[in-house]
């Protein structure tokens, strides 16, 4: 509801950090935070995952998705956070915190509008099943 103005929260005290996560899980024990992009899946990159990572670590979150639009039929990338340090020589990837990118796919080889209604929403209910898991 960012586009309202409803639904704001703050990254620091004394009311500093205006942001606005499009998704926070209710699961305090698990929660996930998710963030809607209209751009391919290649384009969801350097910005958007501080983005994402900075809304993780504000609401103690170890799981976040990039939702997208999809027409390739990709399967989901989950990213793993690094730990370590180049200069140390000791980068490896976390098993704790991760993002994964989720696409929607959108069907694009159809007859009709009514079988784009159809394979739209068996691809809504596959969208989904990741978070019923």
């Amino acid at each position: 509801m960012n586009k309202g103005g409803k639904g704001a929260q703050r990254l620091f005290d004394g009311n500093i950090g205006l942001i606005y996560p499009d998704f926070i899980s209710r699961n305090n024990e698990a929660r996930i935070i998710v963030d809607a992009k209209y751009k391919p899946m290649d384009n969801i990159s350097n910005w958007d995952y501080l983005q994402v990572l900075a809304y993780m670590f504000r609401f103690d979150a170890k799981a976040g998705y990039y939702l997208y639009p999809e027409a390739e039929g990709s399967d989901d990338l989950k990213l793993w956070m690094n730990r370590g340090s180049t200069y140390e020589a000791d980068v490896m990837p976390r098993d704790d915190i991760s993002i994964t990118k989720h696409g929607l796919k959108i069907p694009v080889d159809v007859a009709d509008y009514a079988g784009f209604v159809m394979r739209m929403k068996a691809h809504e209910q596959e969208f989904i099943s990741i978070f019923s898991v």
